[in-house]
């Protein structure tokens, strides 16, 4: 047997009395052989016999009955919180059986609610989508419809403002068009009333129900000041643009318009 072992097997040597124990009775054989674990065994064996000898103290008769008042005091603290805990729990049993139930299923069909809409939103979305492009879809072909009837024009006639209203059928919501008769449309046809050279502008135009329209602000202003003055008699004189049914527009919207002058001179060949 090892020193280890046999250190560790010494404290039941020293409390055991059988004699018959293989473990200890090994642990004899090596203590016979072993000076240093005998001498170990020696001083465990002579602290076990002071501390035999040692006198237990007597226990105070106060002290026993003072521990004795608190463990009742204790046990009357326990009995009371019992009874609260009772009268809690019997009101918690009457009340969790009735309502319990409900508040669980609306919790749950809350749940289930949220859930079944978030999976159906983007069907949702899409739904949308499609109806707004087939009414988008149903609208132009409408438009384009009507507009047939205004395409079918002699090259020998004039251009209406109706005609031309139902030949931009398609673009009527985003830009109003031009009156073919206005001065405007004269005015991109001049050649220049006396102001030759290059120039252009660009300005703000609030156009009307009626096709009139009027300057609401000059993001550029062009270098000859009668270019501009031109522009505004141009509105002042007639309807600009179409009326509004023409072109199934807005009754009021603004308008940026770029006006250009290029001086184009004649070669002779």
């Amino acid at each position: 047997m090892s020193c280890e072992r046999t250190k560790e097997a010494l404290y039941l040597l020293i409390d055991s009395d059988e004699e018959s124990n293989s473990a200890l009775a090994s642990c004899r054989e090596h203590l016979l052989v072993c000076p240093v674990c005998r001498q170990d065994y020696a001083v465990l064996r002579k602290t076990a016999r002071d501390l035999s000898a040692l006198n237990v103290p007597a226990v105070n008769p106060d002290l026993a009955n003072s521990i004795n008042r608190r463990i009742r005091i204790e046990a009357a603290v326990l009995a009371s919180n019992k009874r609260e805990a009772s009268a809690g729990r019997r009101i918690s049993g009457w009340v969790l059986p009735r309502v319990m139930p409900y508040s669980i299923g609306a919790f749950a069909s809350v749940l289930l609610f949220a859930g079944m809409l978030s999976a159906l939103r983007p069907h949702f979305r899409a739904l949308n989508e499609a109806a707004a492009a087939i009414q988008l879809s149903n609208s132009r072909t409408a438009r384009l419809a009507a507009a047939q009837d205004f395409l079918l024009y002699d090259i020998t006639r004039p251009v209406t403002p109706a005609g031309l209203a139902a030949d931009r059928a398609p673009f009527g919501e985003e830009s109003p068009s031009l009156n073919p008769r206005g001065a405007l449309a004269a005015l991109t046809f001049s050649t220049g009333n006396g102001s030759p050279g290059d120039d252009d502008m660009v300005v703000v135009t609030n156009v009307f129900t009626d096709g009139r329209a009027s300057v609401s602000d000059v993001v550029q202003a062009p270098r000859n000041k009668k270019m501009l003055d031109d522009f505004q008699d141009a509105l002042r004189e007639n309807a600009a643009f179409v009326p509004a049914s023409y072109d199934q527009r807005p009754p009021t919207m603004r308008v940026v318009f770029y006006f250009q002058r290029v001086d184009v001179r004649e070669g002779k060949f």
